[in-house]
């Protein structure tokens, strides 16, 4: 994640920083802290650089975290500054939890549930 040191942070579910879960970006990734010391890391991320194509010149960014054990699966994709909106962060589904598609898995669905999130101060 170097050279995306701006999108760093903590993020808030539904825009509230007081609660849980929490996505967290940092030069390893992706984590979502559940609170109680419970994260879970998303080990490893793909930026998806390309995917609102090459013309394209806004602030959004794409990532497709992966986990070892996801069978190759994407479950979900994390779009950071969606709409240009700095400091806002949201999780959709991708390979799974889509409409008409595999139902997402309940590891995933608290990234899901907590979306849209909104950057912490500090």
């Amino acid at each position: 994640m170097k050279g995306l040191e701006s999108l760093y942070g903590r993020y808030g579910p539904k825009r509230d920083c007081a609660k849980y879960p929490q996505v967290v970006v940092d030069a390893a990734g992706f984590a979502l802290d559940q609170g109680k010391g419970r994260v879970e890391r998303a080990n490893r991320p793909e930026y998806a650089v390309s995917y609102f194509g090459a013309q394209y010149e806004g602030s959004a960014h794409a990532f497709f975290p992966y986990w070892d054990d996801a069978s190759g699966a994407a479950p979900f994709m994390l779009t950071v500054d969606p709409g240009q909106k700095p400091g806002t962060l949201v999780v959709e589904g991708h390979d799974y939890g889509w409409k008409g598609g595999p139902p997402m898995p309940a590891r995933y669905q608290p990234w899901l549930a907590g979306s849209p999130y909104a950057k912490c101060a500090g």
